[in-house]
């Protein structure tokens, strides 16, 4: 029984729309360095660059890391679940079994192994219910973080670029974009690097 697909919690990290917060415009007719630092001249007025999500999610360290911990806190509330469940299963068998023979010798037993089985069934729902809560919140956290991360290393990047939006790029959620844009190669490489020197 899985709580969550990690490929589920990340892919839940909706798309970073980015944009720069330093606005200056490159002046008109001056060559400006690219994603990919080749030299190429930018149109004065809006420039544009984007960042391939996916690429982010499975090439920075960071995300690495989180989506191994994340894992293990799966496998970890999985397992107890499944041993709750267990245990609930055969106080059903063995309830089961004293009913068809009789080993119950009054009402009240039977009532009691009953309200047994009651308690160990919402026992169940309970942990199963904490462990979700504290997924959710684990993703909580992995998103801001990631998102928080993301920005402020794009306000650092983007002061030398001058770029005026860099935009998330997703799966097909931008129907085209001039691969000179794409800047993740770059953002992937710096981040890594500044996540290291923590």
């Amino acid at each position: 029984m899985k709580l969550f697909s990690v490929l589920a919690i990340l892919g839940v990290v909706t798309p970073l729309c980015l944009s720069s917060c330093d606005k200056k415009e490159a002046p008109k007719g001056t060559a400006v360095v690219v994603a990919n630092q080749e030299a190429a001249v930018k149109p004065a007025g809006n420039s544009i660059a984007y960042v391939e999500v996916d690429s982010l999610l499975t090439q920075y360290e960071y995300c690495i890391k989180e989506k191994a911990s994340l894992e293990a806190k799966s496998k970890q509330y999985e397992a107890q679940i499944n041993a709750k469940m267990v245990q609930l299963q055969k106080a059903t068998a063995e309830f089961q079994q004293k009913v068809q023979s009789g080993a119950f010798t009054s009402q009240a037993q039977g009532e009691a192994a009953q309200q047994r089985l009651v308690r160990l069934q919402q026992e169940g729902a309970k942990l199963q219910q904490e462990a979700q809560q504290k997924m959710l919140k684990a993703q909580e956290k992995f998103n801001k973080t990631l998102r928080d991360s993301v920005q402020s290393f794009l306000k650092d990047y983007n002061k030398d670029m001058h770029f005026d939006m860099i935009i998330s790029k997703q799966g097909d959620n931008v129907l085209y974009a001039n691969e000179k844009l794409d800047i993740t190669r770059e953002v992937v490489n710096g981040m890594n690097k500044r996540y290291q020197s923590k």
